[in-house]
């Protein structure tokens, strides 16, 4: 028996590392046993958690849970069964924050590739949504795209958008996280208060405007700056809570200006298929986009390096929870390291 390290939330601000013990020695054939190399902290839904609001998202489970579903490691073992992995091979997966598991090799095990870094690796997921948000809103190689909130999500979409062709602005509400806009691949940032802001788009995207939007910030402000910077029937891919924690705002979200004179399109986003199925069927599942995310950290196409801002032994997670709870500008993305986690 293996005795290994997991977090588990019992409540708003009760985060516990937690001993348990797994049983290595009897593998099914289909399963494989992986030991956690790194996971990544999402300041959205994990947050979300710690500040005990576990079921927002409905279907959400309520405490004592697991949290974290960014997983990378390396696997260890496999059963007799598995045919498309090895031991020695790195994972992604949407596992919690633990130090090892076991899994069914036909979950979410994607395959990531050689000299792409792990803590990167880790953001996959959280990239994806982002994929997701463009993909669903039927994003256009060449298209304008303004990505509104610069946390995780945020950032990792202007890289993201970026790498598919798109011309991209960022805004965002803090001169650090636009300052990382730029790095990771915007053509220019902004911060949404700036009274200047509008122009910089108009001289960004010219006569065409904003084609599309990818919102991730929950704010009523950011909403409002989406809907009216967006051009003539752009689009709204909101990925974000709109109003979370906040009172009814004091304007019409729904107001004819944008919905009925714009004539825009606002959709909820973020969730990808998880069907699996042969690729003539549907061409990108929840696998596939992960696996296109991966691919362009491989070729050099998509580096979310400078996204990292913290990275923490996986002991000391609580540090980086309560950083986000406290809305610290200067925590962009944490990762969590596990080499050194066990008793």
């Amino acid at each position: 028996m293996l005795k290994e390290l997991k977090a588990m939330m019992y409540g708003a601000g009760d985060l516990r590392m937690e001993e348990y013990e797994m049983d290595e020695t009897r593998l099914e054939p289909d399963q494989v046993l992986v030991s956690t190399d790194v996971s990544a902290l999402s300041t959205g839904t994990d947050l979300g958690n710690y500040l005990g609001d576990s079921t927002y998202v409905p279907g959400a489970p309520n405490y004592p849970r697991q949290v974290g579903y960014s997983n990378v490691g390396t696997v260890v073992e496999t059963g007799a069964g598995v045919k498309d992995l090895k031991p020695g091979d790195r994972v992604f997966s949407m596992k919690p924050h633990m130090s090892a598991y076991i899994a069914r090799a036909n979950e979410v095990l994607v395959p990531i590739p050689e000299g792409v870094p792990a803590d990167q690796a880790s953001l996959a997921y959280l990239t994806q949504l982002g994929l997701a948000g463009m993909r669903q809103a039927r994003y256009e190689a060449g298209e304008n795209v303004m990505v509104v909130g610069l946390g995780v999500i945020g950032l990792s979409t202007v890289g993201l958008a970026r790498a598919m062709g798109a011309r991209v602005v960022a805004i965002g509400n803090s001169q650090v996280r636009c300052d990382v806009a730029l790095k990771v691949g915007a053509h220019a940032a902004a911060l949404a208060k700036d009274p200047d802001a509008p122009e910089l788009l108009k001289r960004e995207f010219g006569v065409n405007g904003a084609d599309l939007v990818v919102l991730t910030a929950n704010p009523w402000d950011a909403y409002r700056f989406s809907v009216e910077n967006v051009r003539l029937s752009g689009r709204i891919s909101i990925l974000g809570f709109p109003g979370r924690g906040q009172a009814a705002p004091d304007f019409n979200p729904l107001d004819p200006r944008w919905i009925y004179a714009k004539q825009l399109t606002l959709l909820g986003s973020g969730g990808s298929p998880r069907v699996e199925c042969d690729p003539g069927d549907l061409r990108f599942n929840l696998r596939r986009n992960l696996e296109y995310i991966l691919d362009l950290m491989g070729r050099g196409e998509l580096s979310l390096a400078d996204v990292i801002s913290h990275r923490l032994p996986a002991r000391r997670m609580r540090e980086a929870y309560e950083m986000a709870k406290e809305h610290s500008k200067t925590l962009v993305a944490a990762v969590f390291e596990w080499k050194d986690s066990r008793s």
